[in-house]
């Protein structure tokens, strides 16, 4: 289920694309599986036009970050949680 949300939480990044952003370039990728042996990870996600994506977590839950630039331009901060009581975002602008 978890695995479900973080996928969620991509594809609503992917979803503010813009036809500038399909000329974007990865600045960063970094992935780390099963750290601990328990199934645990940390991700890192960087590109050029302003989209950032970092995010850890194990079987009992996630926690992350991603921004967003926003339509005045302005980087958009949204945090999360989630586990088994569901996605927790918190949105900053």
């Amino acid at each position: 289920m978890l695995k479900y949300t973080l996928i969620f939480a991509l594809l609503v990044v992917l979803a503010s694309c813009t036809e500038d952003d399909f000329q974007a370039v990865l600045l960063k990728s970094e992935n780390h599986q099963n750290l601990n042996g328990a199934g645990a990870f940390q991700h890192e996600i960087g590109v050029s036009n302003g989209i950032q994506v970092k995010a850890h977590g194990d079987v009992n839950g996630i926690q992350g970050e991603y921004f967003l630039p926003g339509e005045d331009g302005k980087q958009i901060r949204v945090t999360y949680t989630a586990d088994a009581t569901g996605f927790h975002p918190n949105v900053e602008k």
